[in-house]
């Protein structure tokens, strides 16, 4: 009895020890912690901690749908226009000893209305559109960025710039640059910047005028802008300087003028009016440009139509050879109605003078805006304008007075 049970017992042990050993020799590993993604409270929501790194970074989106009755020059053009954009973006920032190094790109899919022609043929417009691509290092920032020059406090829906009669601010949302800001403290900042001067200089041909007598610009426009930012409101000041050379082979009037130099200012105030509601505020601008009519919003990619009657702005008059002046100021007040709930009024005044032509051109706008926030990152808002142009002679004929009505609707979600 004792010998079977000592054998019994030592089958036990031995199995055991073979069960064992066949457990060490499968190399089962314990299991690694979850590393989980961190939120980065430090630059806002939204933003997480990238596994294995210092660096925080947001993913962007949104989408936007835009419809507007618009009143084109003649039957080809669409009464009606739809546009929808799908944006992606990302903003990654990493601190660094030398100050904040921070890298932000969005880019957007556009499908739109595209203008019937004579045959009935109709043609879409599509395409991707980089609106920034920017590096900030510090002080330093580098890409495509908003101008330096600009204020941008309007929140219009509707084209700024001379698409609507002028006095919008200038036309251009986006410009590849090199800037440097410093802030002094206290509210003051300072920017310079060199700006690619392709998306400034206005050519547009005028009726009954040479061919453009544009060259190759071998400067970028210095820009620069001051600053003062407080409770409540701001102020903002800014200047540019742009480079206008010409084509000899045109002959007179630019064969005596190789290069003339064209500049801009703008003067700008914003005030909060929390007395009202929060959130409610008015704000103004002027500016005035010589040989730079865009940054006085006069746009660089067309003419402007207006109760079916278009005109071309220029920085140049073709045919003397004398940089053309433009001014423009713009106001416009808005309220919270209620938290999600805010509507604007505003105006805005331009006037666009090719010099030594006696052909001024003078654009009145007048807009009413509603915006619903229904919910955080969406929005609905619908926008109606009155736009006038008057003209002394020229251009448009002598004594004209054009006006008409257009109007929008958005939708948009941003996530």
């Amino acid at each position: 009895m004792k010998l079977v049970k000592s054998l019994l017992l030592g089958s036990a042990a031995g199995l055991v020890a073979v069960a064992g050993a066949s457990a060490a020799d499968l190399g089962v590993k314990k299991p690694t912690a979850v590393e989980y993604v961190k939120t980065c409270p430090t630059y806002g929501a939204g933003f997480f901690v990238v596994p294995g790194t210092t660096s925080c970074l947001k993913i962007i989106g949104r989408v936007r749908m835009d419809a507007r009755v618009d009143a084109p020059v003649t039957r080809n053009g669409h009464k009606t226009v739809a546009r929808v954009r799908g944006y992606v973006g990302f903003d990654h920032r990493t601190a660094t000893e030398y100050g904040l190094l921070r890298t932000y790109v969005r880019a957007y899919i556009q499908h739109q209305s595209g203008n019937t022609s004579a045959t009935g043929a109709s043609s879409v417009p599509s395409g991707v559109n980089l609106e920034y691509a920017f590096i900030q290092f510090g002080g330093l920032t580098v890409g495509r960025v908003a101008p330096a020059f600009e204020h941008g406090w309007s929140q219009w829906y509707l084209t700024s710039g001379g698409n609507m009669a002028g006095g919008y601010h200038s036309d251009a949302s986006y410009v590849n640059s090199i800037g440097y800001t410093a802030n002094f403290g206290g509210g003051f900042s300072a920017t310079i910047a060199l700006d690619d001067a392709t998306d400034r200089h206005n050519y547009n041909a005028q009726a009954g005028w040479a061919a453009s007598p544009r060259a190759g610009h071998a400067m970028p426009d210095l820009v620069g802008s001051l600053a003062y930012d407080q409770s409540w409101g701001s102020i903002k000041l800014s200047g540019a300087l742009t480079q206008q050379r010409y084509n000899f082979a045109l002959g007179a009037p630019f064969a005596g003028k190789s290069t003339q130099y064209g500049y801009a200012v703008e003067g700008g105030v914003k005030i909060n009016l929390p007395f009202l509601t929060k959130g409610s505020n008015f704000w103004m601008s002027a500016s005035y440009a010589k040989g730079a009519v865009n940054y006085a919003g006069y746009s660089v990619w067309g003419g402007t139509t207006v109760g079916g009657v278009t005109y071309n702005a220029s920085d140049v008059n073709f045919a003397t050879g004398a940089l053309n002046t433009a001014f423009s100021v713009i106001g416009a007040l808005q309220v919270y109605a209620t938290p999600t709930v805010a509507v604007s009024v505003g105006a805005a005044y331009g006037s666009y003078n090719p010099a030594g032509a006696n052909n001024t051109i003078n654009g009145l706008t007048v807009l009413g805006q509603v915006q619903w926030m229904p919910v955080a990152g969406f929005l609905i808002g619908t926008e109606v304008a009155y736009r006038s142009l008057t003209a002394s002679t020229g251009v448009i004929a002598a004594g004209t007075k054009k006006n008409d009505v257009v109007g929008r609707i958005r939708f948009q979600r941003d996530f």
